[in-house]
């Protein structure tokens, strides 16, 4: 063959099918990678955004803690936004599309024939054009709303394909963040577990010391809990403490690492930050819990709490394992309640 011929054929684009079916393996790799649920909605949202110049996508699935609930994360572009969409429950549109296990359905035809017009109208107002189920072999474990394309272009055949195959290969990855958040998810909190967070302090340990980097330990407990729990009733006080969990994570970065150490105790890893730094988390921690007005079971007056905290940097040359900075983390913050309680106190590794 001439080298000219060659270069010709290496000129020819490839057909649409090709492209795209690279497309799709591209994303599919870049999906399926991702154990976060929202780092797989973010990768598919981009493509299509990408390819089709959507101006919005809204994901609905089951609640973390309750499956019963709806969760929605919707973008505008590639910015995730509130559009202010809401649904009762999943379950009747998941019976409607498991009914004939469509791929997708063009909203026209969902209008027609759903039979809950409360829910038509609440999709319509998004501006919905076609909806997409998400589905494993356990079934639909979500849908995604899409509106009609930037490009002025119809959703045809080709690029139904398109989108259910991304669709599927982002079904199995959400499922699989899922199952990997259940099993290092406390589940009354929504943060991560004690064994989970073992193991991350334990990578958290061998990373510092082979780039050099810190890190620092925050370790807290809720003051005088059991005579709490004595007065108000464990339901009471497991609603304080989903709500410490709430205000703990507000006050925190998305890199750190917010765990239940176990009953009343919480404990924070936080990356690439030293002493100083860490005293001003736990300080701006410790003030919203205790300006924080917490709601009563019975509708009553607003409760509130104290929170007892310790603070600790990692030592590499004192700290070689993670039960002594476990260990300092929580000296101090004993510390903290012999002192008085509501406080933060810093622990010295050295002396671990």
């Amino acid at each position: 063959m001439s080298s000219g011929l060659v270069d010709e054929l290496q000129e020819v684009p490839l057909d649409r099918e090709n492209q795209d079916l690279k497309e799709i393996l591209e994303i599919a790799f870049q999906i399926t990678a991702q154990l976060e649920i929202e780092n797989v909605i973010k990768n598919v949202v981009w493509s299509f955004v990408s390819k089709y110049q959507i101006e919005t996508a809204t994901f609905a699935l089951p609640g973390d803690m309750d499956e019963s609930a709806v969760q929605v994360i919707s973008y505008k572009g590639v910015k995730k936004e509130d559009l202010g969409f809401s649904l009762p429950s999943l379950q009747p549109v998941f019976a409607f599309l498991d009914k004939d296990e469509y791929s997708q359905i063009p909203f026209s035809y969902f209008r027609e024939n759903f039979p809950d017009k409360d829910v038509v109208d609440r999709m319509e107002k998004l501006g919905t054009e076609v909806i997409v189920p998400l589905r494993t072999d356990k079934g639909s474990i979500g849908i995604l709303l899409l509106p009609p394309t930037g490009t002025g272009q119809a959703y045809g055949l080709s690029e139904v394909q398109y989108i259910t195959r991304i669709v599927r290969f982002a079904s199995i990855a959400i499922e699989n963040a899922s199952l990997f958040r259940q099993a290092t998810t406390d589940r009354m909190t929504g943060l991560f577990s004690h064994h989970f967070f073992e193991k991350t302090l334990d990578e958290e340990l061998e990373r510092a010391r082979r780039y050099k980097s810190t890190f620092s330990l925050v370790m807290f407990d809720i003051d005088h809990f059991k005579i709490f729990n004595d007065t108000y009733g464990h339901l009471q006080g497991d609603r304080i403490i989903r709500e410490i969990a709430r205000l703990l994570c507000k006050s925190i970065r998305q890199v750190d690492f917010p765990a239940r150490y176990g009953g009343e105790e919480f404990a924070v890893i936080l990356p690439a930050v030293d002493t100083k730094g860490a005293l001003v988390v736990a300080e701006r921690l410790r003030k919203r819990v205790e300006g924080f007005a917490f709601p009563s079971s019975d509708g009553g007056q607003p409760l509130h709490v104290t929170i007892s905290v310790g603070v600790t940097e990692f030592d590499p040359e004192s700290a070689y394992a993670p039960t002594e900075i476990i260990r300092e983390a929580d000296r101090a913050l004993y510390q903290s309640k012999e002192n008085g309680r509501n406080r933060v106190t810093i622990g010295n590794p050295r002396s671990a």
